[in-house]
C-alpha cells in the first residue's frame, strides 16, 4: 500500500500544477489523460469591423475541449500580420491557427467545423468565400495561372486543391515549425524573360505564396465547401457570396449580380 501511494506521488509529480488544479476543479481524476487543444483565431485588420462581422463571431459554438484565444494585427501589409500571427500561435504553442479576416463573415459552427475536419489528420482545412468582383470567383485554386476552380458543388470535400484564400483557413501550428520563414509574403509584379525572350509578368499573394510552400513540403489542402462565408465590402455595402450553388453579389439591399432580365 505505502509502495502504490508511492507510485502515485511520483507519477503526479509528472503532471503540470495547473492542469492538477484544472483536473479538480471539473473533478477528473489525475490519471486520465486530458489535453485541451488550443486554438489561437488570428485577424489581419484595418481597425475597423462591421456588426455584421462580429455577431456571427460571437454566436460561435465553442468547440468541445478547446481554449481559445484572439489575437488582432491592426494597420500592417497582410503578409507581415499573418506572420506576426504565426509567431503567437507558436508563442503560446497552440495547436490550430484560424486565420479569420475582418471582412469574411462566417456562419454558425463554423469554427468547430473546421477543427472537426481537422482531427481527421487534415493539415490545412479551409471554407470557401468570393472574390470582390463582378462576377464574385470562389477563392479555391488547382493549377496557377488558371483562374479559380469551380468544378464542385456545394457539400463536397475537395482534397486535391492547391490554393485557397487564408481568410477563412484553419491551419496546424506544427506546419509552420517545418517551413521555412517568412512563411507568408506578397510579391507584386515580378518580371522574368523566359528562354524565347519573351517576357512576363506575374505576382502572387500572401495565401498562395504560403500554399506553395506547404504543397512544396508535401502538406494537403482540404476544402468543405459547405462551409460558406461572405466577404463583405463596408465600404460600398456589398455582400459577395454563394446562394443555392451560385456566385451572388449584394449592394445595400439589392441584387448586383447576376443580372436578372428587368434589370438590363
Amino acid at each position: 500500500m505505502f509502495l502504490k501511494n508511492k507510485q502515485d506521488r511520483l507519477s503526479h509529480n509528472k503532471i503540470p500544477t495547473k492542469e492538477i488544479e484544472l483536473k479538480k476543479r471539473l473533478g477528473i481524476p489525475l490519471n486520465i489523460n486530458f489535453k485541451p487543444v488550443k486554438l489561437l483565431i488570428g485577424i489581419p485588420s484595418r481597425g475597423m469591423v462591421s456588426a455584421h462581422w462580429v455577431i456571427p463571431l460571437l454566436k460561435q459554438g465553442n468547440p468541445i475541449n478547446t481554449t481559445i484565444e484572439y489575437r488582432f494585427i491592426i494597420g500592417k501589409e497582410v503578409g507581415i500580420a499573418r506572420n506576426e500571427l504565426v509567431e503567437e500561435a507558436l508563442k503560446m504553442k497552440a495547436d490550430y491557427l484560424f486565420f479569420l479576416d475582418d471582412d469574411v463573415i462566417i456562419s454558425p459552427n463554423t469554427i468547430t467545423r473546421l477543427i472537426n475536419i481537422a482531427d481527421e489528420k487534415k493539415d490545412i482545412v479551409a471554407g470557401v468565400y468570393y472574390t470582390k468582383q463582378i462576377p464574385p470567383q470562389p477563392l479555391i485554386f488547382k493549377g496557377r495561372g488558371t483562374g479559380s476552380f469551380k468544378n464542385w458543388k456545394v457539400g463536397e470535400i475537395l482534397d486535391d486543391i492547391d490554393g485557397v484564400g487564408m481568410g477563412l483557413t484553419l491551419i496546424k501550428t506544427e506546419i509552420f515549425e517545418k517551413l521555412k520563414k517568412p512563411w507568408f509574403k506578397t510579391i507584386e509584379a515580378e518580371k522574368f524573360t523566359t528562354k524565347q525572350g519573351q517576357v512576363i509578368s506575374f505576382s502572387t499573394d500572401e495565401a498562395l505564396y504560403f500554399c506553395n510552400k506547404a504543397i512544396a513540403k508535401g502538406f494537403r489542402i482540404t476544402v468543405d465547401t459547405s462551409i460558406q462565408g461572405i466577404h463583405y465590402d463596408c465600404e460600398t455595402d456589398t455582400f459577395y457570396f454563394n446562394s443555392k450553388g451560385k456566385p451572388v453579389a449584394v449592394r445595400k439591399g439589392k441584387v448586383i449580380f447576376p443580372i436578372t432580365p428587368s434589370q438590363e
